[in-house]
């Protein structure tokens, strides 16, 4: 099981202290954070983000992301913020996407970066319990919120390819793994947080070529791959163990765990899998 579940690091927290926005009305949601208050400050920073004067302000965006993500972390307001980690997904996407409009941006961004990549294992750890409980399409769907707000993760992007195919998403799915496969090569290192799925990934885009019960579909999209694609998925699988931190996860124990946590989810259950934005 990943090692982080809806765990917001202390460093974002620290680095709000002493990276404070200028703008005296975002500084109040500044505050709310760092008094714990998640609820006013995601009130707050929405309504900022109704006036066209802050709507693309990357530190409302963060701030947003990271209330949803720690509200979504307390079973007592489940009922009143059914889809708080989905919208901190949601936010998180516009935090990259406005992240180049000006140079406080960048630089909330850049400050975003651990934050970020807690927020990516909580839903790495998300989609391989939808997974290993027979869901592959709502697996799928967190892994593509991910790519939004970090499109050069190719772990994910492979993945979610993966997730997409045992879906039936045919489409979606082979152009996930192609380009996925494409952009890996002996100098790219996956994120610490998706390392082991790069490996679980490779092992399962080698399964799914050998298994031969894809390829009426591949076919039908001019994707026809080879023994020798196989070979090369395992090679570079063997290959990208070394950049995972500790033992590599047994997928029987993971899947046992999982299926202990996932009761914890089954309000996300209820959620529809729009991608509305």
């Amino acid at each position: 099981m990943r090692r982080i579940v809806f765990t917001l690091s202390i460093i974002c927290l620290i680095s709000a202290v002493y990276a404070q926005p200028s703008d005296k009305k975002i500084s109040k949601v500044t505050f709310e954070m760092v008094d714990g208050e998640y609820e006013d400050a995601v009130s707050r920073a929405e309504k900022l983000l109704d006036d066209s004067e802050y709507r693309k302000n990357g530190w409302l965006w963060y701030y947003k992301a990271q209330s949803f993500f720690e509200i979504a972390k307390r079973p007592e307001l489940m009922e009143d913020y059914p889809r708080a980690f989905k919208e901190a997904l949601k936010a998180a996407y516009k935090l990259n996407k406005y992240q180049d409009d000006t140079e406080e941006n960048e630089a909330v961004f850049d400050e975003a970066k651990d934050f970020l990549a807690s927020l990516k294992d909580s839903a790495i750890t998300l989609s391989e319990i939808y997974y290993d409980n027979d869901n592959p399409r709502k697996a799928a769907y967190y892994l593509k919120k991910v790519i939004k707000f970090d499109p050069d993760d190719y772990a994910v992007q492979l993945m979610a390819g993966v997730y997409q195919i045992k879906s039936r998403n045919m489409g979606e799915g082979i152009k996930n793994m192609v380009a996925a496969i494409d952009s890996l090569d002996e100098n790219y290192k996956p994120d610490e947080v998706s390392a082991q799925t790069l490996v679980d990934a490779l092992d399962e885009y080698a399964l799914i070529i050998k298994s031969g019960e894809y390829d009426k579909y591949f076919g039908a999209y001019r994707f026809n791959p080879t023994e020798s694609d196989v070979q090369e998925a395992l090679a570079m699988k063997e290959d990208f163990k070394k950049y995972i931190i500790g033992e590599e996860v047994n997928k029987e124990d993971r899947k046992k765990q999982s299926e202990t946590i996932y009761k914890s989810f089954r309000s996300e259950d209820l959620e529809d899998d729009d991608d509305d934005e």
